[in-house]
Parts: C-alpha cells; structure tokens; sequence
C-alpha cells in the first residue's frame, strides 16, 4: 500500500502565480578570473611540455641566479580572452620551433578546458638552451 506524501514548493514564483522558467547562468551573476590564475595554470601548462623549463634571470645579457623548472608566465584577460606571454628556455638540442608549438597548443588547451576561456594571443620569447647535463664546470 503506498502512503500519500505532501510536497513543498518554497521557490519563488512571478506575481502572477506562472512558475518562472529556469534563468541562465548569465542572469545569475558573473565570473571573473583574475590575471594570476590564468597565469598559473598556462605556467603549469608551459612546464608540462618536455624539454620546455623556466629560463634564469638576465642582467645584461647574463644569466643571473639559478634556472626554474616553470617558464615565467603574464596575461591579461578582458572577460573570457587572454593573451598571454611566457618568458622559457629550451633544453638543447630538441627544435624550438616544435617544443614552443606544444608549449602553445597545451596552453590554449588547459585554458579553454579548465576556465573556458580563448587565448587570443600567446607569445613565446626563448632566452636561451639549456644543456641537460648538469651544469657543474669542467676543469681540463
């Protein structure tokens, strides 16, 4: 035997007694993704490319202070549009021109599928390769 169950309904209704239809997301309110957040996951991105790391910092020309293993990345983002720039080095002898293509690709990837938003632009500035060695110094 089935027992009569009583079902409330507390959403708001228009004033004439209709139920309103289910608003879109837009009407709800806004998102805004901040600058660094879209920097942080295209560095992640950039890292995750092989022979793709961060480059040391320059001082005229001179390496300075110690390699990182994230390439440095900026954005700007105007609503779901960013361009980005990063800042990497190379590990050698691996082409640039294909690591700095999947270096690209993964960022407009990882963009798009974790925040949905377009990168219109990203520009990519190679400052240097880098051996995979270590960098210890020989003496002959």
């Amino acid at each position: 035997m089935s027992t009569p169950t009583t079902v409330r309904d507390d959403a708001p209704r228009p004033s004439d007694g209709t139920v309103a239809a289910e608003d879109g997301a837009a009407t709800r309110g806004r998102l805004e993704i901040a600058d660094r957040v879209i920097e942080r996951i295209a560095g992640q991105a950039a890292a995750e490319v092989d022979r793709a790391t961060g480059a040391p910092r320059r001082v005229l020309g001179v390496s300075v202070g110690s390699q990182t293993d994230h390439p440095h990345v900026s954005a700007q983002v105007d609503g779901h549009v960013a361009v980005v720039g990063v800042v990497m080095s190379v590990a050698w002898p691996a082409p640039v021109t294909e690591v700095t293509e999947q270096v690209r690709a993964r960022i407009v990837q990882q963009l798009a599928d974790l925040v949905g938003v377009r990168a219109a632009q990203v520009d990519i500035r190679v400052t240097s390769l880098v051996s995979e060695q270590s960098s210890e110094r020989r003496v002959s």
